[in-house]
């Protein structure tokens, strides 16, 4: 079963094409996706008091990303990078692609939040250029824009 591969639907830094090269490697396929009632924030406690991404239940509301194709190995790399358990979990959503078709896959969610938080400012630029490298829609890169940070 070396062979298996599963979607990874990221929302944050991991958008970042240099970024998830450095932490999975190649990769086999690539595709922008959307989550639907889930919004975007940054309540999970970072060091040095910043904020991370997190995805919450939010009727009405949209999250873009980037489905990721990847192997058991990639997922178990990333488990790490992303500090599963203590600081993620991960979890399985239904994302809508580009082309409509809902997909499953695995994202990763907080487990300690705290409202309030705003995202170092470095961070928010690798998400915001990962949104970019991706042509997410625009009206979702401002919103992304607008958030201040720390």
């Amino acid at each position: 079963m070396a062979n298996h591969t599963v979607w990874y639907f990221a929302y944050a830094s991991n958008m970042n094409r240099g970024q998830m090269a450095q932490r999975a490697g190649s990769l086999a396929e690539e595709r922008t996706a959307r989550l639907d009632n889930y919004e975007l924030n940054f309540d999970k406690i970072a060091r040095g008091g910043t904020g991370t991404a997190n995805i919450v239940p939010a009727e009405g509301k949209t999250v873009w990303g980037v489905l990721y194709r990847v192997t058991e190995q990639q997922l178990k790399a990333l488990d790490r990078f992303e500090g599963v358990p203590e600081h993620y979990r991960r979890s399985e959503v239904t994302v809508v692609g580009g082309d409509g078709k809902k997909v499953g896959a695995q994202v990763y969610l907080a487990r300690k939040v705290r409202k309030g938080l705003k995202p170092d400012r470095l961070y928010l630029q690798k998400i915001i250029q990962g949104a970019e490298e991706h042509s997410l829609p625009g009206d979702y890169i401002e919103q992304l824009k607008r958030f201040e940070p720390a």
